[in-house]
């Protein structure tokens, strides 16, 4: 069996891992790279494998660095199966139709500000592109488990990530032996709101794990629920505007869910919030369909007293243009969310262009910012930034939240890993170097016969 990492290798976007076994070749997601704007189109324009040999696609969740190559794939030949769960496809559509009109608004703009001799822009992929991907999709339950050929069954539990997200264990027949091997994905949070706590794993021989966060510790809950009430109270007395860069999935809804129940509970006053971004509309209507994800409080607290956990007296979704472009205008005190997460493109831009150099305002983040952003920029303390060809100073307060990432920070991943039985190898990847290698480092101190792997972009493994 061959494992090669073609992205999310010392990095944390791009994710396609491709299982060569017995014949057949498996790509575990097929990911956009992420960061800078500009660099997007350049990071994501060729896929390192021919396409049409691709058998089957193994979707984790629906995140764009995880499921935003897939158009491209299409385009270039791939015409097996993709297995997700319903909600992971649902989901992955109104991502990658997402991206594609932000490709199109993109290229217009930039087609409009060419210099002479400069070539025209086109987008990736079109809407038409992803109509070719959904009819690819094969839908599977949680603890579902199903042969995919003759030598290769896979099975889906539970991630905890995101809506839909997914832990996938496979067993691979060759030559005579069994190898059982598993895939974090993205792994999440125990104890976060909205979304069942993951599933812990069966026995395996190998492990692929995410490690983001496996050189960090995340504030306990309680620690951050305070730090955001004071925020918000900071914001009130200073009559600002609180900004808070957030992805339309998974991010957004927990951000949601949490001002829902510190408002309704009086921790917080009925200051105006705003949802910024007509997907995390979409996507929140997405989570309404898929009430079997929801944990048991979730079901406790809202379900059963037919109340919606993503909807309330001063809450607005903003879904027009010309709507988003008056709260640019409209007095403090406000929260806007919006996205894109990491503040590379979307409505986030447009608010910080007004917004940023305002002493009064704050930028809260509450999400991993990858290296090269703006948002990894803003986090580090840069005193300016260019946004839409202009320099501007950064005046806005900037605070972070890290209790609400989706993503487990290192005890958990550890805890995590652990716990899978029979483990002999730990392939670690989704992480910068920095990360990997202090999650590796604990892991060594806790099973020092655990082989570690931290593979290079674009290396093979043979097991």
């Amino acid at each position: 069996m061959h494992l090669t990492s073609y992205g999310a290798a010392g990095e944390v976007t791009g994710a396609k891992h491709l299982v060569e076994s017995s014949g057949r070749k498996i790509l575990l997601d097929c990911g956009m790279f992420q960061g800078r704007h500009e660099e997007l189109h350049h990071h994501n324009a060729a896929l390192p494998f021919d396409a049409s040999t691709i058998d089957a696609v193994i979707l984790s969740h629906g995140h764009l660095d995880h499921c935003g190559s897939l158009p491209m794939l299409v385009k270039h030949g791939f015409k097996g199966k993709i297995y997700a769960t319903g909600a992971t496809r649902d989901v992955a559509e109104l991502i990658m139709r997402d991206c594609a009109h932000i490709q199109a608004q993109d290229a217009e703009y930039e087609n409009r500000h060419l210099r002479r001799g400069q070539k025209s822009v086109v987008p990736l992929y079109i809407n038409e592109d992803v109509d070719r991907v959904m009819p690819l999709f094969e839908t599977m339950s949680y603890k579902e488990c199903r042969k995919i050929f003759n030598d290769i069954e896979i099975c889906f539990y539970n991630a905890g990530h995101i809506l839909g997200s997914s832990l996938i264990h496979l067993t691979l027949k060759e030559e005579g032996r069994v190898i059982h091997l598993a895939y974090t994905g993205d792994l999440g949070q125990p104890g976060m709101p909205i979304l069942r706590d993951p599933d812990q794993l069966p026995a395996a021989d190998i492990l692929i794990s995410e490690s983001t966060y496996g050189n960090r510790i995340h504030e306990g809950a309680p620690e951050s629920v305070e730090k955001l009430i004071n925020i918000v109270k900071e914001a009130i007395a200073q009559k600002g505007k609180i900004f808070v860069p957030a992805f339309a999935l998974g991010r957004m809804q927990t951000l949601v869910y949490n001002l829902h129940k510190l408002t309704d509970e009086g921790y917080l006053p009925r200051i105006p919030i705003y949802v910024d971004s007509p997907l995390a509309a979409d996507l929140t209507d997405v989570f309404s369909r898929h009430q079997e994800c929801y944990d048991e409080e979730t079901v406790k607290l809202f379900t059963s007293n037919n109340e919606d956990p993503f909807g309330f007296r001063n809450l607005h979704y903003v879904q027009s243009v010309e709507e988003s472009k008056r709260l640019n205008n409209a007095p403090g005190p406000m929260i806007i969310l919006a996205t894109s997460g990491m503040m590379e493109a979307g409505r986030i831009i447009h608010h910080l262009i007004n917004g940023v150099g305002d002493p009064n305002n704050t930028i809260l983040i509450v999400g991993y910012m990858a290296e090269g952003t703006l948002g990894r920029a803003i986090l580090e303390g840069a005193k300016r930034v260019r946004l839409y060809h202009r320099s501007l100073p950064v005046r806005a307060r900037v605070k972070k939240i890290n209790a609400f990432s989706a993503h487990a920070d290192q005890t958990e991943l550890l805890s995590f890993i652990l716990g899978v039985p029979e483990l002999k190898e730990v392939v670690l990847v989704h992480g910068e170097d920095l990360a990997r290698r202090a999650l590796a480092s604990e892991l060594n101190k806790k099973r020092p016969d655990l082989q570690i792997i931290i593979p290079h972009k674009g290396e093979s493994q043979e097991f």
